[in-house]
């Protein structure tokens, strides 16, 4: 039997008699594809998109944190102010004369409805869950994805006759895996997707381009082996980095997997930067013909760094420990405002207190408080122990030696960058109703989009008319810390066209150490034993918002009710449940029912 001989003047190329298209055209089409799909999804956001930008007040929030000197600060509520198990902070005031002769007109923001709302029962199927905390909507994208990448691969050719088209489906995958990847990106504006809701797709696309560039590099290396050209082959400078772009890929998947994501954060990113970079120059040198690729992936990657140390301040905080919740509460008074409710930054802290590596990991929290906010000192953030650096930053903050004076809190360095997510291109202050549910720490969420919505109502630039505040919590005392905060939003409710009802469910039994008899609830605020019945107290909602009186501008019906959610991801899927079983009659006459989730997960 006679060894088949290769031509290996350019093993790169197809083999000697293959016909078939140029596979630099191939793939250069099939992105041109992907594009077309993400311009068509751009043009069915656009009435929202114009809707947000058009609008003042949202347009120029959500991309910078800055200070804004507007603010009267003897109306701040603080953490380390508060006492914590009573408040004698006044629930009710009357507008001042000042006040009642400024009244402004009320300027209700456009209410554009969103896809899932007017799709109802489409949408009810897209959300059945579909692995982990993917849906089925996002399932069926992916296996979009999946097709549309195999057809780049097999179109008019066989991988088993042409190794080649594998290299290119791979490298031409690299702007789209780094561009899901980026916190700074085009995908995430025009889709109102914020990065952390993008991130399977860049985890799915990387795997795609793992699979694909080993299949690239094992047909040869099975062709080369067999014909017993191996070293011949690989000694040679092209096919040596194309080996360390293998490796290199191979070492980022490798990595990126849930166990070093989760559980040692920093390998994760160090051998995703390293390996990444490494790739890039490999893959040049080794398939020179693929530089537009790589330029264009390093240049989405540049322009994010360059986004994110423009968006990122120096400051100092102040850091208290809040043991009823077994979390840090983080309070930067310069930072006021330039975030939307629902937004998270990431905090680096400039101490030595966190050891000798805690100053390099950055980590991100929901912000807990309004933009421009009147009953909190700045931008605040509520960061629940969850693993090794939490539980220093709250050994920090509860560290006394460390305190000037009792209650003050804590001092230190802080890098903040953001904001980032969020609502996206929903305007909650466009809806008749607004639902926020929180599950321990999830209460940031629920905070900032309270007190934000109150904000806007004060200034009759809101038309919501009912917003109902739940938080979900293992023992009552946790509420002793933000009695004065939520006194203070009953406060703010009173004054505008908006009723707010806060209620706190608790879901273990007294005992003598978590004893709250001492707890004075203020009036307008309930403390219910057990979990709440969501179903219950969403129709509750609903029918109030239907017999509302709607606010000048709103039209002749309802404008559709806003749910945020964030904690626990059981807590997520219980609502999401509750939403879909809604009649769609019932939907359609308050104007729909939109979900925004507030689940990170790396």
């Amino acid at each position: 039997m006679t060894t088949p001989i290769y031509n290996n003047s350019d093993v790169l190329q197809p083999q000697a008699g293959h016909r078939g298209p140029n596979d630099s055209a191939v793939v250069f089409w099939v992105d041109i594809f992907l594009v077309g799909i993400l311009a068509l999804f751009t043009l069915m956001q656009l009435p929202r998109i114009l809707a947000r930008l058009t609008n003042t007040e949202e347009a120029r929030f959500g991309h910078l944190l800055y200070t804004s000197q507007d603010l009267s600060r003897s109306r701040f509520t603080s953490l380390s102010s508060a006492n914590t198990m009573s408040s004698h902070a006044p629930l009710f005031r009357r507008p001042s004369a000042e006040e009642e002769k400024g009244v402004q007109p009320i300027v209700v923001p456009r209410h554009i409805p969103s896809w899932t709302a007017v799709l109802r029962p489409i949408t009810t199927i897209l959300r059945i869950p579909f692995i982990g905390r993917i849906h089925f909507g996002g399932g069926l994208l992916l296996t979009g994805y999946f097709v549309t990448l195999l057809f780049a691969g097999v179109y008019k050719t066989s991988l088993f006759m042409n190794q080649v088209r594998p290299g290119y489906v791979a490298v031409s995958q690299i702007p789209w895996v780094v561009a899901f990847a980026t916190k700074n990106n085009i995908i995430s504006f025009v889709s109102g997707i914020g990065w952390d809701h993008l991130n399977y797709i860049h985890r799915f696309s990387g795997r795609l381009l793992v699979i694909a560039a080993n299949v690239h590099a094992i047909g040869f290396i099975y062709r080369w082996t067999i014909a017993g050209s191996f070293t011949k082959h690989i000694s040679q400078t092209r096919y040596t980095w194309g080996m360390v772009a293998l490796v290199s890929v191979d070492v980022l998947f490798f990595f990126s997997l849930a166990i070093w994501r989760q559980r040692a954060h920093n390998i994760f990113f160090l051998s995703h930067l390293v390996a990444f970079i490494l790739f890039l120059v490999a893959v040049c040198l080794h398939m020179p013909s693929i530089l537009s690729y790589v330029l264009a992936g390093a240049g989405i990657y540049a322009l994010d760094v360059i986004l994110r140390a423009f968006k990122t301040r120096v400051t100092t905080a102040r850091i208290y420990d809040v043991p009823e919740l077994c979390a840090t509460a983080v309070e930067v008074p310069s930072l006021n405002a330039g975030w939307r409710a629902g937004q998270h930054v990431r905090v680096r802290v400039l101490s030595v207190g966190m050891g000798w590596y805690g100053w390099a990991e950055a980590h991100p929290f929901t912000i807990a408080s309004a933009s421009l906010g009147t009953t909190r000192q700045g931008l605040v953030l509520l960061c629940k122990i969850a693993g090794r650096w939490t539980q220093k930053l709250y050994q920090l903050a509860a560290d006394d030696t460390r305190k000037e004076d009792a209650g003050v809190g804590i001092n230190i360095r802080v890098m903040v960058e953001g904001p980032y997510g969020g609502p996206g291109n929903t305007m909650m202050s466009s809806f008749s109703g607004a639902f926020m549910i929180a599950g321990g720490s999830g209460i940031s969420y629920a905070l900032a989009a309270a007190e934000e919505l109150l904000q806007k109502a004060a200034r009759n630039t809101s038309s919501v008319t009912i917003l109902d505040l739940i938080w979900v919590v293992r023992h009552p005392e946790a509420l002793a810390p933000y009695i004065p905060i939520f006194s203070s939003l009953m406060a703010l409710s009173v004054t505008t066209t908006t009723a707010l009802q806060i209620s706190i469910f608790y879901t273990r039994a007294e005992t003598h150490e978590h004893n709250f008899s001492a707890l004075e609830v203020p009036e307008g605020i309930t403390l219910n034993p057990g979990r709440p019945s969501v179903a219950l107290r969403l129709q509750d909602l609903l029918s109030r918002t239907r017999n509302a009186t709607l606010l000048p501008g709103c039209g002749s019906k309802p404008r559709g009710v806003f749910v945020g959610v964030c904690g626990p991801g059981p807590l997520a899927d219980d609502v999401r449940r509750v939403i879909d079983n809604v009649e769609s009659g019932e939907q359609r006459e308050l104007g729909g029912i939109e979900l925004h989730e507030e689940i990170y997960a790396l």
